[in-house]
């Protein structure tokens, strides 16, 4: 009976989609039973990262600009994920111990752990490039000549590593590799281009905010995770109750992705995609601040277990109005 209602409602789904997005959660009565998993994997609530102060080793005039920068975007990041962030001065404490224990392997605590993640970051290069453009004249269609004045292109291009690091192992869960870039055109006097300290900062510091913000690697590896505890079956389609809402920044419409752990024969966990859906497109009571409504597939429903994991699928929100970032955003 369970899968008949699945078919008939899958399609009412995939219409109701179509048309911008289920807006409407199923009411208790549509409650369908569903097999506990075997095996469960932790959620992220109360997940807590520290991220560490930002290294540098090299000489630049605009170093503590992009260290600053850095540490702020990547803070905002963790932070749109519902993580905890670790308060800045317990971070500055800390730092010391922890590149010390990146060399050992363990980290030694005692009492309550500082954090469940580290985010080591390291600034390998900021590199300006220029050229000169010489002044040229055309004829346009009505016969009369135009002088284009003689230009210089700067080019400001900033990488750094960042490192997801799991406390107290030490084990390092991501290793993302940042990268941003900023143009900048002027009428040029000097065929040299010169540029002054605060004209390659500001360049400098814009290209480190578009190396975290073109990135959505570190929102991925630590997005806000949940188990499913409930499913309603009703006229809209098929709905899964997850254990997280607003208080790890769940918004209607977020992509969710579910997966399925088992255990293989040499007692290792495995985990399996099932499936993927969206949060009910409501603002009303499709997220609470402890749980969220989301719409599965047919297929979905029929995999997704109580203990599935959901996990948002994290991504770069470009502006319609960047286009560079549609580009480089991955």
């Amino acid at each position: 009976m369970l899968k008949k209602t699945l078919v008939a409602s899958a399609l009412v789904s995939t219409l109701a989609g179509c048309a911008g997005g289920i807006d409407t959660v199923c009411t208790p009565d549509t409650r369908v039973e569903l097999e506990t998993a075997e095996v469960q994997l932790p959620s992220s609530e109360n997940m807590k990262v520290v991220v560490l102060p930002i290294d540098i080793d090299f000489e630049d005039v605009a170093a503590k600009k992009m260290q600053a920068v850095f540490r702020n975007e990547l803070e905002s990041q963790i932070n749109s994920t519902g993580a905890n962030l670790v308060d800045r001065k317990i971070a500055n404490k800390v730092k010391s111990e922890i590149k010390l224990a990146e060399q050992s392997g363990r980290l030694n605590t005692k009492g309550v752990p500082i954090a469940d993640y580290a985010v080591i970051t390291e600034i390998t290069s900021s590199e300006l490039s220029k050229s000169f453009k010489e002044s040229y004249t055309y004829e346009n269609d009505d016969g009369e000549t135009k002088v284009v004045p003689a230009k210089c292109r700067y080019d400001v291009d900033v990488k750094a590593i960042a490192k997801i690091v799991a406390l107290p192992s030490m084990d390092v869960v991501k290793r993302i590799e940042l990268e941003g870039d900023t143009y900048a055109s002027t009428e040029a006097r000097n065929s040299s281009c010169p540029i002054s300290g605060a004209q390659y900062t500001s360049m400098a510091s814009k290209s480190a905010s578009e190396a975290v913000n073109y990135s959505a690697e570190l929102r991925k590896t630590l997005a806000a995770s949940a188990p499913v505890i409930e499913m309603r079956q009703c006229e809209v389609g098929s709905q899964v109750k997850l254990a997280m809402g607003k208080k790890q920044k769940i918004k209607p419409g977020a992509d969710i992705l579910f997966t399925n752990a088992v255990k293989s024969l040499e007692g290792e966990t495995e985990v399996f995609p099932i499936g993927e859906g969206y949060v009910v497109n409501n603002e009303i009571n499709a997220v609470t601040d402890k749980y969220s409504w989301v719409v599965i597939d047919e297929e979905t429903a029929l995999k997704v277990q109580k203990g599935s994991m959901g996990k948002v699928n994290a991504s770069v929100e470009c502006s319609m109005l960047d286009p560079e970032c549609h580009l480089k955003s991955n």
